[in-house]
């Protein structure tokens, strides 16, 4: 069975000075549901299919541009369609990764960078950017594939002001402005709860608030002014999206898998899956098998 954790991915370059760029093909080591403390600028070149970043999930082609806050969990499933023979996709990814420390020098060292500040903050709920931005953006992290030294820099900057400067970027998970996705630390901790256990049967939002000795009312209060929906909720999303994964990369029986994200009957998995995914699991698995890419609903 997959995880029901995102795993971790470790970056071995030191990225607290500096940024990396890179392309890899599909599957690669980090192509499932995973996690790390950098930013990440994510370009799909060539595949289409669906897309998960924290409890959004959504359909993605090629020119998809995604920026993911640190420990925000993403991952990009390409359909069976688009492989070359021996199942590979080549070269489908441009990821551009940097380091918290990075970004923070930047925006103190040169006072242009300022603005940076709020796109950073919004990619803690992730951030889908426009095609058109996308597009130019796009010809930016090709040149820095091959760029060095002044040049490497020159166009760090450029892609960064390209991204900062759309206007018609928008946030995906849970839909949070960015504003209410600056999440106090306890709350990040008992989110970190629920990633550990969400798939347990019985998980309640009162067990969750305990872990930080708050009644169930304050909890509430506190979950739903920064992420806009209820704890039971927010569980929903990350048990229908986790199932979303098993039934797109295993041969598991649908019964099997709506018990292993957690829920304890198949019927009440239909139906949160048919709400929040627009049609049932068995319709979702064909197109998935099929290559289609029918209309996946954003999570609310």
């Amino acid at each position: 069975m997959g995880q029901t954790k995102p795993v971790l991915e470790v970056i071995e370059a030191p990225l607290e000075r500096t940024f990396r760029i890179y392309s890899h093909d599909y599957p690669f080591a980090y192509s499932g549901w995973h996690h790390h403390p950098e930013y990440e600028l994510h370009l799909i070149r060539r595949s289409s299919g669906q897309f998960y970043v924290g409890t959004y999930a959504g359909e993605f082609g090629p020119g998809n541009l995604v920026m993911t806050g640190p420990n925000l969990p993403h991952m990009w499933v390409s359909d069976g369609a688009d492989r070359d023979g021996d199942g590979c996709i080549r070269d489908r990814d441009v990821v551009l990764q940097m380091g918290g420390g990075f970004a923070e020098r930047c925006m103190a060292e040169f006072s242009d960078c300022a603005r940076l500040s709020a796109l950073l903050e919004a990619t803690r709920a992730g951030i889908e950017f426009s095609p058109a931005a996308a597009a130019e953006a796009a010809g930016l992290m090709e040149a820095l594939l091959a760029a060095e030294g002044f040049e490497r820099m020159a166009l760090f900057f450029k892609l960064m002001r390209v991204l900062e400067q759309d206007a018609d970027r928008r946030s995906l998970s849970l839909k949070g402005t960015e504003h209410q996705c600056a999440q106090p630390r306890r709350l990040e901790r008992m989110l970190a709860y629920i990633a550990g256990n969400f798939n347990r049967p019985g998980l309640t939002c009162r067990e969750v608030a305990a872990t930080e000795g708050m009644g169930l009312p304050a909890f509430s209060r506190l979950f739903e002014r920064h992420l806009r929906c209820s704890c039971a909720e927010y569980i929903n999303h990350l048990r229908i999206y986790k199932a979303c994964q098993l039934l797109s990369e295993t041969e598991d029986m649908v019964t099997s898998i709506a018990m292993d994200v957690g829920y304890e009957t198949l019927s009440t998995f239909n139906r949160n899956f048919l709400r929040l995914i627009g049609r049932t699991p068995s319709a979702f698995r064909a197109e998935r098998r099929a290559g289609g890419r029918g209309k996946t609903r954003a999570a609310a």
